[in-house]
């Protein structure tokens, strides 16, 4: 099994660090602190003394590249979806989230993690504002609509917090956590359909490892941000642990992401607490990752 290590790279001190994106097309690094309502944008080859901060009237909790604009970004917001001018703050709302049979969940609950298809599709989690009540959800942004794609499920994709989802290099699985229960899912992915299927375990964290945030490489194989363990695991795709990457200083680290130009720079946010740095760390890794989808406008 490989091991490496990850070394401080930007000293954000940020109170809840999520959602590292790179974008290739101008060699860019954003992250957001969802807890201070600030996105930051990073010129990668020059790094934190070169950043641009925004500080929003709400938090931001997910960020994804847009297809053919370098201008905006994809944006979940407390309970949205939104396109986010990274120089200004400016928000443009695209859809809401609203739970029309009980709409006293929409003040219960908040966007946290998302992920983009290879059609353009917009999946995002809502979690429990305590963190505790099983009333997150799955949604999926189509046609201009957020629609529940949790409903119906008595076995899950309802839970506490949701983070991911991911998908396999080839498009034909996707991956998405239970966090508090420490349990990765694995499905069958239609993409031409956007539809998830045949829900099972794909991976479990032992020893009280919460699986934040996720990301994938060319073989396959699933990073998983290790919160409260303070470190990335690598998972195969039949679920064994193939590498590690410790984070020191950051027993709260959050969410990986690949980028550089050769797209082997693993970059991992981190949150302030429990003797926690809160700044973001990078590492080199062996084997490129996967580029993120783009959202479709």
């Amino acid at each position: 099994m490989r091991e490496y290590t990850a070394e401080e790279w930007l000293p954000s001190r940020s109170g809840l660090g999520e959602s590292p994106l790179y974008r290739a097309s101008d060699d860019t690094f954003f992250f957001v602190d969802i807890k201070n309502k600030i996105v930051h944008t990073v010129p990668a080859s020059k790094g934190w003394n070169s950043k641009h901060t925004v500080e929003l009237d709400e938090p931001v909790t997910r960020l994804d590249v847009v297809e053919g604009r370098t201008d905006v970004l994809a944006a979940q917001t407390k309970l949205g979806f939104a396109l986010l001018d990274p120089k200004t703050g400016r928000l443009d709302p695209i859809a809401q989230v609203r739970h029309l049979e009980d709409t006293s969940l929409d003040g219960k609950v908040r966007m946290n993690d998302g992920g983009i298809d290879a059609r353009g599709r917009w999946w995002a989690g809502t979690m429990a504002l305590n963190e505790e009540d099983p009333i997150g959800r799955l949604w999926c942004l189509r046609g201009g609509k957020a629609e529940d794609v949790s409903a119906g499920d008595g076995d899950g994709d309802r839970a506490a917090v949701l983070n991911g989802p991911v998908w396999a290099p080839d498009d034909r699985t996707m991956y998405l956590c239970d966090t508090p229960q420490g349990r990765v899912y694995r499905y069958d992915y239609d993409v031409e359909s956007g539809v998830a299927a045949n829900k099972r375990l794909f991976a479990r964290l032992e020893d009280g490892g919460m699986p934040d945030g996720l990301a994938v490489d060319v073989e396959g194989h699933v990073w998983v941000a290790a919160n409260s363990q303070g470190r990335v695991v690598r998972f195969s795709p039949e679920g064994t642990v193939t590498a590690t990457c410790g984070v020191p200083a950051a027993k709260m680290c959050s969410c990986p992401a690949f980028g550089g130009r050769d797209m082997k720079t693993l970059y991992i946010t981190s949150i302030a607490d429990d003797g926690s740095t809160g700044n973001v760390y990078r590492a080199r890794v062996d084997v490129a990752g996967v580029r993120r989808h783009a959202y479709r406008v």
